[in-house]
């Protein structure tokens, strides 16, 4: 049933993209799996799970009464970030739990391996999913293969699958959604519509990311007014009902809302942790807490690719720009890491990759805009248009090779500083 819906060509698509999601979910396991299930002072764990953890097995503890159960799993006590995650974490330990009864919290290691793939690894692969699909409809079997492995091979892709089970990967997964959502919904602001507003409460829920749409959705609110004929009061009560799902998410998502005392500590930790972002953390040299983009020129390199690449990536968002079609996907991309981009460049002080991370992830859905303008052109076009046409794409696959190379060679070296270190 689930295939009927697409052409051959697709299925095609969905099923070898299939083979690869199921063998890069497994490539991780080795490099998260630890030996033994000692390590009660997560000796192994990176210095965030030894944080996180304990809340998890909080809320999987159970109580004595109703009040008491319900008490660990709601006032689950970390409001750094939302309820979703933990929640999320929680559920895919639970069957665990209940097997192993309270031998379970003698197996962290186990219980670790689990989070970082379901938490972290899964979500990151329907994320890519997501936004192929988004991209390329999955019509395109080497187009929609190249942009789900390319996204997926980033170094700060596959450093996040194998330092941390963390909140990035599954608030990006609601971001990915919403886009997918909007494209769904064609303009008629209607379930799918809605369905975006709810993704889009889920990021805010989690991570305050959901907030990063607040030109994404004017912009596309702007086009159905324009390509649909939507009554200029219709738009705006559509507007106003988006604002109202996606905050009534936000709290539904977040039930310790409800109480006054995990509320006002939750405040007082996300004001904390925005004076952060805009200082630095008290413990580092002022230096590099300086804002502005000469300051993330590390991070970039390291964990994204050469200024040279990140730059092309630009260009090829703008090049999408004019492709003439009914929903031109790139410029809700560039809606969304534009200007987050901007953000964290010129007013975020730490310089984390997985910070940026949500903004320049979905530019490298425009990897492919150039060549494929170019082949779509092809055919028409005259002979020194196709002489500079080979030139162009001879500079562009370079651009890419170059890039596929760093990363693989970048994850090769992640891989075996953990697996050294697992053993």
């Amino acid at each position: 049933m689930f295939f009927k819906k697409y052409s051959q060509s697709q299925k095609r698509t969905i099923l070898v993209l299939l083979v690869l999601a199921a063998l890069y979910f497994v490539i991780f396991i080795p490099v998260n799996t630890y030996g033994s299930e000692e390590a009660s002072e997560f000796v192994i764990f990176s210095g965030d799970e030894y944080i996180t953890y304990p809340y998890v097995e909080k809320m999987l503890r159970g109580g004595e009464d109703i009040h008491q159960l319900w008490g660990r799993l709601i006032i689950y006590g970390d409001y750094h970030y939302g309820y979703p995650f933990y929640f999320l974490s929680m559920l895919v330990l639970l069957p665990r739990r209940i097997i192993l009864g309270d031998a379970f919290f003698s197996a962290k290691a186990t219980n670790i391996l689990i989070l970082r793939q379901m938490i972290n690894v899964l979500p990151i692969i329907l994320s890519a999913w997501v936004l192929t699909y988004y991209k390329t409809n999955f019509k395109k079997i080497f187009q929609s293969i190249f942009l789900f492995m390319f996204f997926l091979i980033v170094p700060s892709v596959v450093r996040s699958n194998i330092w941390w089970w963390h909140p990035d990967s599954i608030t990006f997964l609601f971001i990915a959604l919403t886009f997918l959502f909007l494209k769904k919904d064609e303009y008629k602001l209607e379930k799918y519509f809605y369905f975006a507003a709810a993704a889009c409460g889920l990021a805010a829920a989690t991570k305050l990311l959901g907030f990063f749409f607040v030109i994404t959705i004017p912009v596309y609110l702007y086009n159905a007014l324009k390509k649909k004929g939507i009554a200029w009061k219709m738009v705006v009560k559509k507007a106003v009902l988006f604002v109202c799902i996606m905050l009534v998410v936000i709290i539904l998502a977040n039930p310790f809302l409800w109480y006054e005392g995990p509320r006002n500590e939750m405040i007082a930790i996300q004001q904390f942790k925005q004076s952060e972002l805009r200082e630095g953390y008290t413990n580092g040299d002022p230096y590099f807490y300086q804002t502005g983009p000469e300051f993330w020129g590390w991070t970039l390199r390291n964990w994204f690719g050469s200024i040279v690449f990140l730059c092309f990536l630009v260009i090829s968002m703008c090049v999408g720009f004019f492709q003439k079609k009914e929903f031109n996907a790139d410029v809700y991309l560039a809606t969304w890491s534009f200007p987050f981009t901007a953000y964290v460049l010129f007013l975020v002080a730490p310089k984390p990759d997985h910070y940026i991370f949500p903004a320049l992830m979905p530019m490298l859905l425009a990897g492919w805009n150039i060549p494929a303008l170019l082949i779509q052109k092809w055919k028409t076009s005259s002979k020194a248009f196709r002489i500079f046409s080979a030139v162009i794409m001879t500079g562009v696959l370079v651009v890419l090779f170059l890039q596929i190379k760093y990363c693989i060679l970048k994850d090769i070296s992640l891989f075996r500083e953990y697996l050294v270190e697992n053993v």
